[in-house]
C-alpha cells in the first residue's frame, strides 16, 4: 500500500515537471529563436563595419539552435538515450560550453595581453581551429554514449577552473591598471562575469548530477531540475552578445529598418533648410 502510494507521487510529480518543462520549452523556443535569429542577423552587419564579431559567438549562437532541435522530457531524457534529438540536444549543450571557454579566454586575453589577443583572434579565424572546436563536443559526448559517465562529468567540470582563472585575473588587471582601462575592457570583465554566472548556474547541476550518477549517488529531483535549467540557457547567449558589444544601442543601429528611420529626420531638416534660403533670396 505504501509502496504504491510512493510509486503514484512518483509518477505525479514526474508528470508535473513534464508539464513545467513543456511550457517552458514553449517560451525559450517563442523569445529564444527569434533573439538568436536577431542576433545573428545583426552579427551580419556589424562583420562588414571595422569591428568584426569572433567566430566563437557565432558558433556559440548556432550551438543554441542545436539546443532547439532536440529537447528530451525532463523526467525521462537521459543522455544514455540513443534517439536522435536527444544527441542533438546533449551535442548543443556540450558545444555550448565549449565555446564558452573560448570567448572567455579571447576576453581574458583583450583584458590582460591585447598583443597576444590579436594573434590568437587571427589564429582563431582559421578552418582547421574551428573544425576543431566542433570536434571536441563531439569526442566529449562519445564518452557518455560509451558509459564512460565519470569521465564524460569530470570532461565538463574542466572548464570550471579556467572560467574562474580567466574572470579573476581579468578583474584583477582591471583594479590594478584603472587610469588605462577602456570601456571595452570593462565590458569584458562583465562577459566573463556573465559567463561564470551562466555555467555555474544553468550548467553545474547537470553536471553535478552526471557526476552522482556514475557514483551511483542519486539526488531527488536534481536531473528533473538540471534539465529545465538547460532549456534556459539558449534565452542568456543573446544577451551575452549585447554585452560584447558596446551595447544595446549599437545593436539597433546596425539593423537596416533602424538605419532608414534615423536618416529620414535627416533628409527632412535638409529640406526644410534648402526651403527657408529660397524663402529669403525671394
Amino acid at each position: 500500500m505504501n509502496i504504491g502510494s510512493v510509486n503514484n507521487n512518483t509518477n505525479n510529480t514526474d508528470t508535473t515537471f513534464d508539464r513545467v518543462a513543456e511550457v517552458i520549452g514553449w517560451i525559450t523556443f517563442a523569445v529564444g529563436l527569434p533573439a538568436i535569429g536577431l542576433a545573428l542577423y545583426t552579427m551580419k552587419n556589424l562583420v562588414k563595419g571595422p569591428n568584426p564579431v569572433p567566430v566563437h559567438v557565432i558558433s556559440l549562437l548556432v550551438s543554441d539552435i542545436f539546443s532547439f532541435i532536440g529537447r528530451p522530457q525532463a523526467a525521462t531524457g537521459s543522455i544514455l538515450s540513443a534517439d536522435t534529438a536527444t544527441l542533438i540536444f546533449y551535442f548543443g549543450i556540450i558545444s555550448n560550453i565549449t565555446f564558452m571557454v573560448c570567448i572567455a579566454q579571447e576576453r581574458h586575453l583583450l583584458v590582460t595581453n591585447p598583443q597576444c589577443y590579436s594573434c590568437c583572434s587571427k589564429l582563431k579565424q582559421s578552418f582547421i581551429i574551428s573544425l576543431a572546436m566542433w570536434g571536441a563536443p563531439s569526442a566529449v559526448l562519445a564518452l557518455a554514449l560509451f558509459k564512460y559517465l565519470f569521465w564524460f562529468a569530470v570532461a565538463l567540470l574542466t572548464p570550471f577552473p579556467f572560467l574562474l582563472f580567466f574572470f579573476l585575473d581579468s578583474w584583477r588587471a582591471l583594479l590594478c591598471f584603472r587610469s588605462t582601462s577602456t570601456a571595452e575592457k570593462k565590458r569584458s570583465v562583465v562577459v566573463l562575469a556573465a559567463i561564470l554566472t551562466n555555467y555555474t548556474v544553468l550548467f553545474l547541476p547537470f553536471i553535478l548530477n552526471i557526476l552522482l550518477e556514475s557514483l551511483k549517488e542519486e539526488v531527488c529531483y536534481l536531473g528533473l531540475i538540471a534539465n529545465l535549467l538547460l532549456y534556459l540557457n539558449p534565452l542568456v547567449d543573446p544577451f551575452l552578445y549585447i554585452f560584447m558589444t558596446k551595447g544595446p544601442r549599437e545593436v539597433v543601429e546596425s539593423l537596416l529598418c533602424c538605419k532608414k528611420l534615423s536618416r529620414q529626420p535627416e533628409t527632412q531638416t535638409v529640406v526644410t533648410l534648402s526651403e527657408t534660403v529660397t524663402e529669403t533670396r525671394l
